[in-house]
């Protein structure tokens, strides 16, 4: 294994990652709340999660990953207050909940794919494990941390805290919090800052179980607590999510789970920033109109360009989502795609790179393993491609497989795909007279060749060192 290195939220600096088992990595992530399509903000989350991942894997560690799907409890507000988010959209639909969830549950699993998202180990919906989320709220009564009332059982945040009232995540106090907050106060709260662990007598409400309190349904902070428990177990080496998560969800989250086990929670919060249409603007759903992926490939772009757009920055930086930026990510894919395709296969199936090319997976693997430094890692990338075509020396393909294990374009499915799908001879031969034309810079028989092929229904783009031909749409 090799170093790697990561910001801590909880430290608030980026530290070396020594997971409790090593090579064993435990990770948890906020999955989707499945009331709606995921839009593209929500995406860079998950593939953010997605390039975390796989840099550990290529650094030699093996990582457990638990994610869940929110089908329940999660107010319109993430502080407990307004409706349930499911259960608006199975109003307004006319469908029952688990209609809801499962039609946005496939929407997005289908979207994860098309992104080249590795799907978590484990995949858990919180309707699946009510039991373990009454049995973790019983822990936290039986340790005092939490009373019951009529409108449900809420956690008392303020004992938890104790006199300091400084949240260990957030660094904020309780009174910064408030301010920050439209905290509902119930009149059976001890306090507005106490959050719900299960709530009662909320007869409107469409999904409810018994429990030793009554009939009812659980908090939405309690859920990701008792699933991440259950898989990873009571102490997590990773916790991921949005930076939004940090002041009320995670908070909430480390509290119910340490009062209950005794043990820290999480050794490593690690969050991601937004996407965004212009800086400072978050892409939400609750602006109403929010772009999906299914937009971006209706406009002609490949969903892996928006994969290698949010590559190209830092996972605790904003990106700027515009035309400009989504094109020059889709100039990326192309060029990747097209060196991979044209490789032949004695430089494909050459046992060892040139020996040239080992010094850029070295400097992409150390570029991951500084804070997953995605953008550094994929110009090293683009590099290697350069220098492949400034050497006229393709042998370079178990290194750009190596690369693309983190970078996730799928280029030997992408070679697999042209070999099934042979070109004509006579355009195959062309092709080949056209690239051999253009690296002796011989630019007028290359210009006569594509002449040739675009009578033949082959579009031809070039680029400074490459060239791709697609047929003509009929």
């Amino acid at each position: 294994m090799k170093p790697f290195h990561i910001f801590n939220t909880l430290s608030r600096t980026v530290e070396e990652f020594r997971p409790l088992d090593p090579p064993n990595v435990s990770l948890y992530s906020c999955g989707p709340t499945v009331y709606l399509p995921q839009h593209l903000g929500n995406m860079r989350a998950f593939l953010f999660v997605d390039a975390l991942k796989r840099a550990l894997r290529l650094s030699g560690y093996r990582v457990r990953h638990v994610m869940n799907i929110t089908d329940v409890g999660h107010m319109t507000s993430d502080e407990d207050a307004g409706e349930d988010k499911i259960e608006k959209t199975a109003r307004a639909e006319g469908k029952t909940p688990r209609e809801v969830a499962d039609h946005y549950t496939t929407l997005f699993l289908r979207d994860a794919d098309m992104l080249a998202i590795e799907r978590p180990d484990v995949l858990c919906r919180a309707t699946d494990h009510i039991a373990d989320m009454v049995r973790l709220i019983e822990r936290i009564l039986e340790h005092g941390y939490a009373y019951v009332t009529p409108s449900g059982v809420y956690f008392d945040v303020e004992k938890w805290r104790g006199p300091s009232r400084v949240g260990r995540l957030s660094r904020q106090s309780l009174d910064e919090q408030y301010a920050g907050q439209r905290l509902e106060h119930s009149p059976d709260k001890k306090s507005p800052h106490d959050f719900a662990l299960w709530v009662l007598n909320q007869p409107r409400h469409l999904m409810q179980w018994d429990s030793p309190w009554g009939r009812g349904y659980p908090g939405w902070h309690i859920e990701c607590s008792a699933m991440s428990m259950k898989y990873l177990g009571e102490t997590i080496d990773i916790h991921t999510g949005g930076t939004d998560h940090i002041p009320v969800h995670h908070e909430n989250e480390i509290a119910q789970s340490e009062s209950a086990t005794g043990q820290p929670f999480v050794r490593y919060f690690v969050h991601n920033a937004f996407l965004v249409e212009k800086e400072g603007t978050k892409i939400s759903k609750s602006a109403g109109k929010f772009p999906l992926l299914s937009d971006l490939v209706a406009s002609g772009i490949h969903p892996l360009a928006f994969r290698l757009l949010c590559f190209g920055a830092k996972y605790r930086s904003e990106i700027v989502f515009n035309d400009e930026a989504i094109r020059a990510a889709q100039k990326n894919f192309e060029y990747f795609a097209e060196f991979a395709r044209t490789l032949g296969d004695v430089e494909a199936g050459a046992p060892q790179d040139s020996a040239w090319a080992g010094e850029y997976r070295e400097r992409f693997v150390e570029a991951l393993n500084n804070d997953l430094n995605t953008p550094q890692a994929l110009a090293v990338a683009l590099e290697l491609v350069a220098e492949a075509y400034r050497r006229d020396d393709r042998r370079v393909w178990n290194t750009l497989s190596e690369l693309d294990s983190v970078l996730g374009l799928d280029l030997a499915g992408l070679r697999k795909a042209v070999r099934a799908a042979e070109l004509p001879p006579e355009v195959a031969r062309l092709i080949e007279e056209r690239q051999a034309a253009r690296r002796d810079r011989n630019y007028k028989l290359a210009d006569e060749l594509r002449r040739r092929l675009e009578e033949l229904g082959y579009e031809v783009r070039d680029t400074r060192d490459s060239s791709s031909y697609v047929p003509k749409a009929v």
